[in-house]
């Protein structure tokens, strides 16, 4: 009888997060409390400046592509150097980069800290790795939704708090004191995180030679790990790239239409954002029941359904009660997506091309994305504002079909 209990109380969410994950998540917690001040009104900051609407989605879009330069370098140093070395040296550029805003009073030259910034995603696959190889394999769910537990935590109060500057003090100015706020915290977890961060995979050397001699030879490793990975994964990554897709005709935008369309006040967004991230956070525990329960493949295909109907929920909203229900929805379906894809991802990937295989996880939706950011800016532009909303739910219902074709239970 004490064994059958036991059993049933491991079915359920149990906080799991071993040394080196239990200081990844915190160094990133205590960085996300500055982050989410601003992050929800970024593109908000950049209109701001004065920055057409148009240029915004090229930005974004440029940024995609820079970003997926870097994940394929970092992807590649990931498996050839260590996890370590590559986390430490870039989270820490990538924290400071958020001091070079303040110095920034022309829409011409944001793009000086958003290339920085997306350059330093190098340590990305590094980070995904080492998270996933902290974590034993059958308590990666709970391990993953401790993770997105507390780095969600921020998610709550910060963008409220952003949103309380923006009101006191403008746009600008209010927002120019988030990203100081973001740039100091994000240094103090970065030493920390030198400080205390182990290795979780040493590499063979013979794998750094290709890394020395060209770019072309990093992508030949790139595509030998692609052969390497089975259907399934292959099944992931195609989903990654269509979700990607709708995604990014969805979120650059979604601030700036309710704060500077809808004349919704920062704050209120700031709210928005907040119970987003409150849903998510108290849905990420019996998240982990059913997906031990469910299963991996139904639990993510549930997560996807919600994506479309959030977003149908935001286009149909009619008040501030149907855009409770959006930031609700949004947050629930993130709940189990967040450790039913992190899993999947970890458990469909070598611990020799993990490395490779995470950042394609992130490169091949970036590339996806690249196009549909710059469709997104001229609809919003010259169509409609909901235009490019709407065009984001055939995308989802394209990827929630792709997940039924999983072959894992």
């Amino acid at each position: 009888m004490a064994t059958n209990n036991r059993k049933r109380r491991y079915d359920g969410f149990r906080f799991y997060l071993p040394k080196d994950a239990w200081i990844i998540t915190v160094t990133s917690a205590f960085w996300g409390i500055g982050s989410f001040l601003y992050s929800p009104f970024q593109s908000i900051f950049f209109g701001a400046l004065g920055m057409p609407v148009i240029y915004i989605a090229l930005m974004a879009a440029l940024s995609s592509v820079i970003t997926a330069v870097a994940l394929i370098i970092g992807g590649y140093l990931a498996d050839a150097f260590g996890r370590r070395k590559v986390i430490t040296i870039f989270s820490t550029i990538s924290a400071g980069s958020a001091f070079m805003y303040l110095f920034i009073n022309s829409w011409q030259i944001v793009l000086v800290p958003v290339i920085i910034g997306s350059l330093c995603s190098i340590y990305t696959p590094a980070f995904n790795s080492l998270l996933t190889e902290s974590m034993r394999e059958d308590m990666r769910p709970s391990g993953f939704a401790s993770f997105a537990m507390l780095n969600t935590l921020p998610a709550i109060f910060s963008p409220v708090i952003g949103g309380l500057l923006m009101m006191y003090y403008g746009d600008v100015p209010g927002l120019k004191i988030a990203f100081f706020i973001s740039g100091v915290l994000g240094l103090i977890a970065m030493l920390v995180r030198s400080w205390k961060l182990g290795e979780t995979y040493k590499p063979k050397v013979r794998i750094r030679e290709p890394l020395i001699k060209s770019f072309g030879a990093i992508l030949h490793g790139y595509a030998h790990a692609l052969k390497k990975t089975n259907s399934d994964a292959k099944k992931l990554l195609l989903y990654t790239i269509t979700s990607s897709i709708a995604a990014s005709f969805t979120t650059i935008f979604i601030s700036l239409y309710l704060v500077k369309q809808l004349n919704f006040p920062p704050i209120t967004y700031g709210l928005l954002s907040g119970v987003t991230g409150l849903a998510t956070v108290i849905v990420l525990v019996p998240s982990v029941r059913i997906i031990k329960r469910a299963g991996l493949k139904k639990a993510a295909i549930l997560s996807a359904l919600f994506s479309p109907l959030s977003m149908f929920i935001f286009i149909s909203s009619n008040g501030m009660n149907d855009l409770l229900a959006w930031s609700v929805t949004g947050g629930v379906g993130g709940a189990i997506a967040q450790p039913s894809m992190s899993t999947l991802q970890g458990n469909l990937s070598e611990k020799e091309i993990r490395g490779r295989l995470m950042a394609l996880f992130s490169v091949m939706p970036l590339m996806a994305a690249f196009p549909a950011q710059i469709l997104s800016g001229y609809l919003y532009a010259n169509v409609s504002y909901l235009s490019t909303f709407m065009i984001s739910i055939p995308f989802y219902v394209i990827s929630i079909i792709i997940l039924m074709r999983l072959n894992i239970k």
